[in-house]
């Protein structure tokens, strides 16, 4: 009982903080039916390949000779061409981390001999699980970084909320768990953990399970073996890195037993290359690469695409604390920060897609956040009663901004990819319904598409909650109708973002009402400029061609909300392509 006790004592700030992250989700955020999408299906699949649909060895069987092996692996995106083969893109350790996870899932689940197989709700769950447990075990790992570095338990606590609550974690431990990047988190941050111990006991153990861990880094993400450039911080001087890697390599037993870990995880990759190519050495990331002629050093952390002191400005806040390094004259832990942060934004920002493709926030470098946190403990620990407390208090709230920024990106409020400054702020905290897909509407290209017919409706004025017919035409009036795929709304209007009005078009049978297509759009969705001035805007509703040869009403209806609307100059351009 004492031991369960002490052993509860020891972990009640990180299941409350995991509680709390919980509860976000449930109550504000909104969970996710499915935690294993994009990127996050390559980190997994490893494991239904191998154990479900045993298609992942097919070292002896091309592609050309073979198709059925590949019937499934070749509809998704994840397995790129290498040679004659497909080889799954991304690295194995986020599945290895996983595994416990799915196994249980695999042995209490009823498959259904599909091609879903692995896929259904309960690997969906049980990923979500995972990535919390990961979590979970990065927080016991930021605690005893921070505890060898003497700060306090109330601190530490802090440091451990802000991680959880007030950066990207809190997104990729709930809607996109598959992602490798909580896993890393973990990996990164328990090697962290060895090395500093290391450092400071000259223990052999802490250097072997520091090689471990590295292997992990390597096999979750190969570019995140850079952290081993954050060493000479961890060592805390120059004379104190030169006598330990000195031990170290006296006691050569250990270093040798320590290579060896790591190059038997490493390899664990390594021979998953080879029974998908024949290769045990495959650069999988095919058509794809760095370029450091051309870094984006500046966008990476600034641009309000993704960059990461916008998306989780509590960063930001957090490099207060280079600014104390140098007040109290640590030159050597400033510049070995410094270098190691520098050195890790210019590879990140040298990757073909900087941005690193539809994701929330700047996604790569959640795997390091610990380094921004472990400066930022000892400066709250260190200084003074007042600033202390004035920076706690503008940590705190950047909490519900990353909550919200969250919400936004879940409902498609905040863009996967197509963001900048003015649609961060015309969306900012903004998180009711008619702000959802606000940014997302499509663009007319005029070289793939003609204009069918055009028709002017007219100026309208309607009352308030009422519902009005705009437009009602038969599709014998638009010859040939059966080639419409678009149909362009366009009107002026002051576009007030308080406007709960919305348009209804409907395309229906004549003879029997059956609906081809309808859809509802706030007023606010056919801005083209700045919301709350008057200007003309429209927006496109695209639908299949609808060649079943009757004749189909089309209908356009606005149904006010508690106020009048007003559209002027109503227009409809029905497209098709040429």
């Amino acid at each position: 009982m004492k031991i369960l006790y002490t052993s509860l004592k020891f972990i009640i700030v990180e299941v409350i903080i995991i509680f709390g992250l919980i509860f976000s989700i449930n109550n504000y955020i909104g969970n996710v039916e499915q935690t294993i999408n994009a990127d996050g299906v390559g980190y997994y699949d490893y494991l239904p390949s191998l154990a479900i649909h045993h298609d992942l060895v097919r070292k002896n069987n091309p592609f050309k000779d073979t198709p059925d092996l590949y019937y499934r692996i070749d509809s998704t995106s994840v397995y790129v061409d290498y040679k004659d083969f497909k080889v799954n893109k991304y690295p194995c350790g986020t599945a290895l981390l996983q595994l416990p996870f799915f196994t249980f899932a695999y042995l209490t689940s009823d498959l259904e001999s599909t091609i879903h197989d692995g896929y259904q709700k309960p690997f969906q769950k049980a990923i979500f699980y995972a990535a919390i447990f990961y979590l979970f075990l990065s927080l016991l790992f930021l605690k005893k970084i921070l505890s060898l570095y003497d700060v306090k338990p109330y601190i530490i606590a802090f440091s451990q909320l802000i991680l959880v609550l007030a950066t990207s974690v809190t997104h990729y431990v709930n809607v996109e768990a598959g992602f490798s990047h909580i896993y890393s988190l973990f990996a990164v941050t328990a090697f962290i953990y060895f090395v500093k111990s290391y450092f400071n006991q000259n223990k052999t153990i802490h250097s072997v399970l520091a090689f471990a861990c590295l292997g992990l880094v390597f096999i979750l993400r190969q570019p995140n073996i850079l952290i081993v450039l954050f060493i000479p911080f961890l060592a805390g001087s120059q004379e104190n890195l030169i006598a330990s890697f000195k031990t170290l390599f006296i006691n050569f037993k250990s270093l040798i037993l320590g290579i060896l870990l790591f190059l038997g995880i490493t390899s664990i990759q390594l021979v998953l290359w080879y029974l998908q190519t024949g290769d045990f050495f495959v650069y999988s990331y095919q058509g794809e690469g760095f370029d450091f002629l051309d870094p984006y050093f500046f966008s990476i952390l600034f641009s309000y695409k993704k960059g990461l002191f916008i998306y989780t400005p509590v960063l930001l806040i957090s490099m207060l604390s280079l600014i104390w390094l140098i007040y109290k004259k640590s030159y050597y832990l400033f510049f070995t920060w410094i270098a190691f942060f520098t050195t890790l934004t210019f590879v990140l920002s040298s990757w073909w897609s900087w941005y690193y493709g539809c994701s929330y926030g700047l996604r790569a470098y959640i795997d390091y956040y610990v380094i921004f946190l472990i400066p930022f403990a000892i400066m709250l620990d260190r200084i003074k009663k007042i600033p202390r407390l004035v920076i706690i208090i503008l940590s705190l709230f950047t909490i519900p901004l990353n909550i919200i920024q969250c919400y936004q990106y879940k409902e498609y409020i905040l863009h996967w990819i197509d963001m900048d400054e003015e649609k961060y702020w015309k969306v900012f905290l903004k998180t009711e319904d008619r702000f959802g897909g606000l940014l997302w509407k499509s663009q007319l290209d005029s070289n793939l598409y003609s204009v069918v017919k055009e028709i002017n409706a007219g100026d309208f004025s309607s009352t308030e909650n009422s519902t009005a017919q705009l437009f009602s035409g038969k599709s014998s009036e638009i010859e040939p109708f059966d080639k419409v795929s678009m149909i362009q709304v366009l009107f002026e209007n002051d576009f007030d973002e308080n406007n709960l009005s919305y348009l209804n078009l409907a395309v229906t049978r004549v003879n029997d009402n059956f609906i081809f297509f309808e859809q509802n759009r706030n007023l606010i969705h056919f801005h083209q400029g700045n919301l709350n001035e008057w200007h003309e805007g429209y927006y496109i509703f695209e639908f299949d061609p609808i060649t079943d040869n009757q004749e189909v009403a089309i209908t356009l209806k606005v149904i006010s909300a508690d106020k009048k609307d007003y559209l002027k100059n109503v227009r409809l351009k029905f497209y098709s392509k040429p």
